[in-house]
């Protein structure tokens, strides 16, 4: 009995206690992307975006096809499943444009759009958006 009376006082006490903790905000929508470090202007051939890119649970392949860029986007794991990705997407499409830093992607007449921007420290941070108009973020780095 004596060790019921402070287990009723701490859960008596719980909810005063949970509203001292810190309410951390959502993640909120993508921010818009970093300044393009390069003239946008000028065409390129995006030799840059060629090879492998990877984030955490995901990774992009891009291959020069004739006189386009195609990739494929490998999703693992149920993240962003509003989205409408399930465990084990894969996603290919084209390059709609490129320049020296940026790059647009398209796939399934829309059903997909990538917009990137290369910083000068190598990352290649982008969002993506589907028909809904819901967004992923996404940070690519170089796969070592």
């Amino acid at each position: 009995m004596r060790i019921l009376a402070p287990l009723a006082l701490l859960l008596a006490a719980a909810p005063a206690l949970a509203q001292e903790l810190p309410q951390f905000p959502k993640v909120g929508p993508p921010e818009p992307l970093p300044e393009a470090f390069c003239d946008t202007k000028q065409p390129n051939s995006g030799e840059w975006l060629l090879g492998r890119w990877v984030a955490p649970q995901t990774r992009w392949e891009f291959n020069r096809t004739e006189a386009a860029i195609s990739w494929t986007l490998d999703r693992k794991g149920g993240m962003n499943q509003d989205f409408g990705w399930q465990d084990g997407a894969q996603i290919t499409g084209t390059t709609e444009a490129v320049s020296g830093c940026t790059v647009t992607l398209v796939a399934g007449q829309g059903a997909f759009r990538f917009e990137g921007v290369l910083t000068d420290s190598g990352r290649l941070y982008g969002f993506a958006t589907n028909t809904k108009g819901d967004m992923v973020r996404f940070t690519l780095r170089r796969e070592r």
